[in-house]
């Protein structure tokens, strides 16, 4: 298991539904497993601690609240074992008072793991996300293009991939300043993310290129939203002169290459378009079957 399926499994979307209440059974079991050896061996051994692993569990997948809920249940669990055991204590106070021990361990420790998954997703976040539009950045793009193409030779889904580079943008930021150039990025990711399906996957590769990755999507669909994202991205950029965006479309009907080639071959669609004016869109059908179009 490489690192990018080490992190999509450690950060993935916190449970909800039927999931979580499997999860919340399995641990709760778990809860009763360890009260059931407490009280067959009248309390000589001490298995609370092994209870921390549960409430780590759901605090991790279901939030801090979650924890905290589990943490209680926890508790009142090993009270409940720790009297069932019929154990002679010096004190009868004493399993309350190991109750509350035990509620103070699991609620911190459901504390400090919702803290640390919380720092982990802020790192996650800076090392996939472009700091100036927000948008993925080029290793989170590439990340994504390669398991969804491993999930298309699966299922046979088409893909397209389509490359945008603002022409001119050089231009602007000699004339206008960084600022100006800063501003226009941003206008452009707005512009990208606006007309952009929540499947769809979108990134800034670097400098003055940005891609979006169409899922499930037929060729003339792929021509079609790269039309829209031609036109939305002038609109944002008409207060930008002289910038404007060239754009490249690859669609495949099959997986038949690893996602750096489906890439490269939307970039060579796009530089096409430059050495022919510039402004337009370039699509082409992969495997090829002789169809193109041009915009313009």
């Amino acid at each position: 298991m490489n690192k990018v399926r080490i992190s999509n499994f450690l950060l993935g979307t916190l449970l909800t539904g039927w999931r979580l209440w499997i999860v919340w059974v399995i641990c709760v079991s778990v809860f009763f497993l360890i009260i059931k050896f407490r009280i067959a061996t009248y309390a000589e051994f001490d298995f609370a601690s092994l209870a921390v692993l549960p409430v780590l569990v759901i605090t991790w997948i279901s939030g801090k609240k979650n924890g905290l809920i589990m943490a209680v249940l926890a508790s009142t669990i090993s009270l409940v074992g720790d009297i069932a055991s019929e154990r002679q204590y010096s004190f009868q106070w004493i399993p309350w008072v190991n109750a509350l021990t035990h509620l103070m361990t699991y609620s911190l420790v459901a504390l400090l793991a919702n803290q640390v998954r919380l720092q982990f997703e802020r790192e996650h976040e800076r090392a996939t996300r472009d700091a100036l539009t927000g948008l993925h950045n080029r290793r989170a793009f590439l990340e994504a293009g390669t398991l969804e193409v491993e999930r298309t030779k699966r299922y046979a889904h088409p893909l397209a991939v389509i490359i945008l580079d603002l022409d001119d943008f050089k231009q602007l930021n000699d004339t206008k300043g960084h600022e100006a150039g800063d501003a226009a990025l941003r206008a452009t990711a707005i512009a990208l993310r606006s007309i952009s399906r929540s499947s769809d996957r979108v990134a800034r590769l670097g400098g003055d290129e940005f891609a979006v990755l169409l899922l499930e999507i037929g060729y003339e669909a792929a021509i079609e939203a790269g039309r829209k994202i031609s036109t939305a991205v002038d609109t944002a950029l008409h207060g930008f002169p002289p910038v404007k965006g060239s754009i490249g479309i690859a669609w495949f009907g099959e997986a038949d290459r690893p996602f750096p080639a489906m890439l490269k071959a939307a970039d060579e669609l796009m530089y096409e378009v430059k050495k022919n004016g510039k402004g337009n869109v370039r699509s082409r059908h992969f495997p090829e079957i002789n169809k193109s179009d041009s915009k313009r």
